[in-house]
């Protein structure tokens, strides 16, 4: 150290090579550490071992444990008591017998893509089963479209996202007529929403005489409409909660950056830079992003609702009936505490 401020040359060299030598370590440490969660598994390789070696040997030896460690895993999957080949078999058991169609191999291969494996608690430090990602067809995918036109994979998405929507309809409106039913309403109890689309989906004439129609008595094609009807208006509503939810949770936090720039864009001024100009540029900014976030956040959770199956118990009816305001106040007080309120002098 004292012959630090001196320039001493051979000082120089080693407060070098010491700095190299940690800046090393902490590459090989970072690396090894990403390689390691990426793989899920130890490569069985320190850091100490390989921090005085180049970056070629250093890849070489990495590159060379991955392979080993991707190779025993494969034999291990792939083998007669593999849990692929488990997963195969539990599946191909519990469905019928030559049904091979896309959406059954799309199945077998979910059901081929995950498995368990016994793993630590970090909190309770017990043994116990981790649900697991076998396979991974993310990447293969991309290979496959790598060399297709945006345009035409953009459009096949598209395609794909609408036709499920439709799908998402059908079962809304299945799921809503048997709640429906259950109830033992009539179709002139339906509320007036729901007639206006039903008339249009029908016909007047039609219309007129599903109007005091029993739901258990209607023909298929008059249930195929009603429940296209009720699909289409719950998915509606759905699609109108999911939209307040996450607008309501995403304002707060652009609110809060909003807040933040301010007090950020106060320091512009020592950088001599126009304030306002600088918030303009960047609460913009904010803004785009915010409705992007917007756009993503209900695309995500639309194909994720989850249906409320139909219990056992009558289903309620202010959702289908068209019950008018004063048989709701006539039950609200049914509903109110029977406590008196004290009145303040």
């Amino acid at each position: 150290m004292r012959a630090l401020p001196e320039g001493d040359d051979e000082v120089k060299e080693k407060v070098n090579n010491q700095v190299k030598r940690v800046l090393n370590q902490l590459a090989v440490i970072r690396t090894l550490g990403a390689v390691e969660r990426r793989l899920g598994e130890s490569l069985n390789l320190k850091a100490a071992e390989l921090q005085d070696q180049d970056w070629a040997s250093i890849s070489d030896t990495l590159m060379e444990q991955v392979e080993n460690l991707l190779t025993k895993r494969a034999a291990s999957l792939l083998s007669a008591q593999g849990q692929i080949v488990q997963n195969l078999e539990g599946a191909l058991s519990k469905s019928p017998r030559g049904s091979i169609d896309e959406n059954r191999l799309v199945d077998l291969l979910l059901n081929a893509s995950v498995g368990s494996k016994v793993a630590i608690d970090p909190r309770t430090h017990q043994r116990g089963m981790r649900r697991v990602i076998l396979v991974n067809y993310i990447f293969y995918a991309a290979r496959l479209i790598h060399d297709r036109p945006v345009t035409e994979i953009t459009g096949e998405i598209l395609q794909h996202l609408e036709n499920t929507m439709e799908r998402l309809e059908t079962v809304w409106g299945k799921i809503e007529f048997e709640r429906f039913r259950l109830s033992g309403s009539s179709m002139n109890q339906l509320d007036a929403g729901l007639q206006q689309s039903l008339r249009a989906e029908v016909g007047d004439a039609a219309f007129l005489s599903l109007q005091t129609a029993q739901p258990d008595d209607l023909s298929v094609e008059a249930r195929t409409a009603v429940e296209k009807a009720l699909g289409r208006r719950v998915q509606n509503q759905i699609y109108r909660h999911i939209l307040l939810s996450v607008i309501s949770e995403l304002w707060v936090d652009y609110l809060t950056r909003v807040d933040a720039l301010r007090v950020s864009v106060g320091l512009e001024a020592y950088a001599q830079r126009d304030p306002l100009v600088q918030y303009k540029g960047q609460a913009s900014e904010l803004f785009k992003n915010l409705l992007s976030d917007i756009r993503g956040g209900v695309i995500s959770r639309m194909f994720l609702f989850q249906p409320r199956r139909p219990g056992g118990q009558p289903a309620e009816r202010p959702a289908l009936e068209g019950a008018s305001p004063a048989a709701q106040t006539q039950v609200a007080p049914a509903q109110s505490s029977p406590k008196k309120k004290r009145k303040r002098h």
